[in-house]
């Protein structure tokens, strides 16, 4: 029988209510895992402020 952890408890006989009980009450007060931003966000960030900040020296030094 699989618990809501996700573990396989391997018995041939039911779990008793009051263990599937807890299970669920201890899997409904775990937080819900938070969405990660896409990895590269940051290095786009970056580059485009790296870019943006080369293009105002270029400008600077050409005027």
């Amino acid at each position: 029988m699989y618990r809501t952890t996700g573990f396989y408890l391997p018995t041939h006989r039911p779990l008793p209510i009051s263990e599937v009980e807890h299970a669920r009450e201890a899997a409904d007060k775990d937080p819900p895992p938070t969405a990660m931003p896409e990895p590269m966000v940051f290095v786009r960030l970056l580059a485009v402020a790296g870019l943006l900040l080369a293009a105002a020296f270029v400008a600077a030094s050409a005027s």
